[in-house]
């Protein structure tokens, strides 16, 4: 099992914590992709700013670091409405979106092969082609965008929301474990 994002309510209820794994897989690609992590692109091309969703990094023992990080409901309620209705005003937005057309583990497992290498500066040429590459950086197309899944996604973090508020929470917090 990997790691994935939990929704931490302010209070007790009997909501589901529904987060999916297909949102938490396309909020936590910063670390590995950077800007050219598919959350970072959509970003750019819907003109939203989702960082709040990679407020993650911090100490979930130190309850004075979690005070940190507590986000108002009304506040992440409405840029998920937003999320929403950017997608919904620009379907064909995924388009614009780059994906690297190579397994990206092929690639990553070629890298590691050449660190084995002994010829130092052969290997750090070849390192150096490797991530030239065009698309070296960029994700693969996991159909997650053009298949709708990540405004289907959404729209369950929506009902999951309105829940929290409904039972009277008013922050939430973002947790990857």
């Amino acid at each position: 099992m990997g790691m994935s994002y939990d929704i931490i309510p302010n209070k007790q209820t009997k909501c589901a914590n529904d987060f999916g794994n297909g949102l938490s897989f396309f909020f936590e690609q910063v670390g590995g992709y950077g800007e050219t992590a598919e959350v970072e692109q959509v970003s750019q091309v819907l003109k939203i700013d989702l960082n709040v969703f990679q407020d993650v990094d911090y100490n979930y023992d130190d309850q004075n670091d979690v005070a940190n990080h507590w986000h108002d409901i009304d506040t992440i309620s409405s840029l998920v409405d937003t999320f929403i209705n950017k997608i919904v005003a620009q379907p064909n937005y995924y388009k614009q979106v780059h994906h690297n057309p190579v397994d990206r583990n092929k690639l990553v497992d070629e890298e590691n092969e050449l660190w084995k290498l002994t010829d130092t500066v052969e290997r750090d040429k070849k390192i150096e082609a490797l991530h030239q590459q065009p698309f070296y950086y960029y994700p693969n197309d996991r159909g997650y965008l053009s298949q709708g899944k990540l405004l289907k996604d959404l729209q369950t973090l929506k009902k999951t929301l309105g829940c929290y508020k409904k039972s009277g929470v008013t922050k939430i917090r973002f947790e990857y474990t």
